[in-house]
């Protein structure tokens, strides 16, 4: 990813999608990744004890790719495909500098539509190198789906993410692109412990100037036709849009600019024809 999908995809804790999940996993692998070669370097005790007892849809773990991060972890990859790449898994697991393993993430990606589930354990390293169909709720975090459409009205791009935690609540993130760069992200939360839609949405816009984020915009909305704000007591109350440059780590709320429409007219940067 350029740094404008990356600026772009991480505007900050709240929309964060997790360790090592979104950033990671967001491109269908490569056709070559099927038969990815072999990468062996030495393994400590604790790791190499913790891969002879993993289980896994991947039926050939001869062949693995090993990472050392930056922060002294080590990323342990396996990935499989059958015939022509139609669906690729791959099987991560994240070890802790010690060797001691942190986290499993089991993903599936359709090569041709692009679309990916990935299901995410923390726990035990015994119950977490199960079968993943055998692996206790109890070390489940997350599921996380990523639908991608094919290309609709003015180029742009529909991708739904839907986020499963482990306490059967949801967070959707629907994001739009045109012309390959994302400008506007609605997130969608559902009540704790209840499975209906949100009424309150956040929306974020991205401004690109050369193609390059450069301003992010946020508007807490409601849906079902509130979207510019609530009308009640022969009074308006309108929903600020708030801004922060890259640069900047605060939000201002801009006076009297509430509709999307106004913003780009405020700022041309934010029109996605302009991107």
């Amino acid at each position: 990813m350029n740094n404008s999908a990356k600026l772009a995809l991480g505007v900050g804790g709240s929309i964060a999608l997790g360790a090592a999940t979104y950033f990671i996993f967001r491109k269908k692998p490569d056709v070559a990744l099927c038969n990815p070669a072999s990468s062996k370097p030495r393994l400590n005790k604790n790791i190499a004890a913790t891969l002879a007892n993993l289980k896994s849809e991947i039926e050939d773990l001869s062949n693995r790719v090993v990472t050392k991060l930056k922060s002294g972890k080590t990323k342990v990859e396996f990935i499989e495909a059958t015939g022509e790449c139609p669906i690729a898994i791959r099987d991560i697991l994240l070890f802790d500098k010690a060797g001691n393993l942190e986290t499993r993430v089991v993903s599936k990606f359709d090569t041709k539509t692009q679309n990916a589930v990935h299901y995410i354990y923390k726990g035990d390293a015994s119950q977490i190198t199960e079968m993943p169909e055998y692996i206790d709720n109890s070390f489940f975090v997350k599921k996380i789906e990523v639908e991608n459409f094919t290309p609709i009205m003015n180029d742009s791009l529909m991708q739904n993410i839907t986020i499963t935690h482990a306490d059967n609540t949801q967070t959707q993130y629907q994001d739009f692109y045109r012309k390959a760069k994302i400008y506007e992200r609605c997130i969608y939360n559902n009540e704790l412990g209840k499975m209906s839609d949100s009424d309150r949405v956040i929306r974020y816009n991205f401004a690109y100037n050369n193609g390059e984020v450069v301003a992010i915009a946020k508007q807490d909305v409601y849906k079902d036709g509130h979207r510019h704000g609530i009308y009640s007591d022969n009074g308006f109350e309108p929903f600020p849009i708030y801004v922060r440059k890259i640069d900047e780590n605060e939000y201002k709320a801009l006076k009297d600019i509430y509709t999307f429409d106004a913003l780009c007219n405020h700022d041309k940067c934010f029109n996605p024809k302009n991107m």
